[in-house]
This record gives C-alpha cells, structure tokens and sequence, in this order.
C-alpha cells in the first residue's frame, strides 16, 4: 500500500532554444515506483536534472516531504535524491579504489557508526552482486556492468529518499538487470523514478507510468 506523497511536482518549465518542458505536474507517493518513458529529445533527462537538483526549471516548484526545495541545502537535497545514470567512465573517482569511493557516503553523512563502515560497505557489495575482491579495484579495471553496479551501492549507501534511474540498466545483461531490479524491490522504503526508452520494461516493473508528450504529463 502506497502512503503520503513523498514528492510534488507543480507547473514546472523549461526551454533553452525552444521548449523542452513545459507545465509538468505530477507527485509521487511513498514507496511508489514511477516510470517515465518517452523518446530521445522528449525532455527525460531535462527532468531527471532538475528533480536531481542538478539544473533550475525556468518556472515551477518541487516540494519534497512537503518542503519546497529552495528550503533545502544542495547537500541535503542530494542525500534525499539520488540519481543513477546510464553507463559512463565519469561518475566513479578514477583515483581512488572502490573501496575508497564507497567509505565516502557513509563517513561524509555519519550514516553508520565508524566501526561499521566497513561491514555496511561488504553487505552492500553482496547485495549488489559483485565479488568481494573488488574493493582493492580502481574503476578502470571494472567492466561496464561492474562499474554501473558500484556506481549503484553508492547510491543506495546513501539511503536515499528517492532514487531515479535514468537508462541506469542499459549496459547490463538481463539477469544482472532481473537481480538489481528485484533487490530494490525488496527495499519496501524505496521510492523509484525510472526513466526509460523502454516501455515494456517500465510498464514490467513500475506502479505507474507517465509518457511524455508534446512536453506535458
């Protein structure tokens, strides 16, 4: 059973050399899973951005557990809503191992108590299907569904109010994708965005889709 509504999103507009949004309204409920699908150009990652708190809408107002966002710090807000891309080199530290990217969440938040860093962080390797050695790794030397499931555990280490998956299994194999997507399942606190091509995929495994059209829901 679904709650209250987790996330409000009233009239919101946004255009850089013609409209890519425009008048957008929709909420989201606790625990709800939201698939949004439309074609390249229809103004899915545009909202992705701005929901992430990544880019302004030219008008518009998102509330989040009833507060609008302006009354949220940038961090706060990003430890509320976590967003995973699809597949690309750039969102892991190319420096620092995987072990090291993981640690950061959980000690910049103070989620866990110190003397549980590092049992949170192998329980969560686990859940996400990768082999316990990879924590010595530097992203490099990860494959592309290796890389897209660490790039997942960091998000989820946060524990997120909203995650959104934008593309997010694009380069992983079907079973990979069967694994992550009935894992967050299980998670009955998780509310999901899930942005797609796919609408089959979308209609498979969220509560509620949205098409967008003509730059309006």
């Amino acid at each position: 059973m679904l709650n209250e509504t987790i996330l409000r999103i009233e009239q919101l507009s946004k255009s850089y050399k013609q409209p890519i949004l425009r008048h957008l309204s929709f909420q989201l409920a606790q625990g709800e899973w939201l698939g949004i699908v439309g074609e390249n150009g229809s103004g899915k990652s545009t909202l992705v951005k701005i929901i992430a708190g990544l880019e302004k809408a030219d008008q518009g107002t998102i509330y989040l557990h009833e507060k609008n966002q302006s009354s949220y710090t940038r961090k706060e807000w990003a430890q509320q809503i976590q967003l995973v891309t699809q597949y690309s080199r750039k969102s892991l530290d190319p420096m620092k191992t995987v072990a090291q990217i993981l640690r950061e969440p959980l000690q910049l938040w103070h989620l866990v108590p110190a003397e549980q860093v590092e049992a949170r962080i192998a329980s969560m390797i686990v859940t996400c299907n990768l082999p316990t050695d990879i924590l010595s790794s530097y992203p490099a030397a990860l494959s592309g569904g290796q890389y897209q499931r660490v790039s997942l555990a960091l998000s989820l280490l946060i524990e997120p109010a909203i995650l959104i998956c934008d593309e997010m299994t694009a380069s992983l194999d079907k079973i990979n994708e069967r694994h992550l997507f009935k894992f967050l399942r299980t998670q009955k606190h998780m509310t999901v965005i899930m942005i797609s091509h796919d609408a089959v995929l979308v209609n498979h495994i969220c509560d509620r889709c949205i098409r967008m059209q003509d730059f309006k829901v």
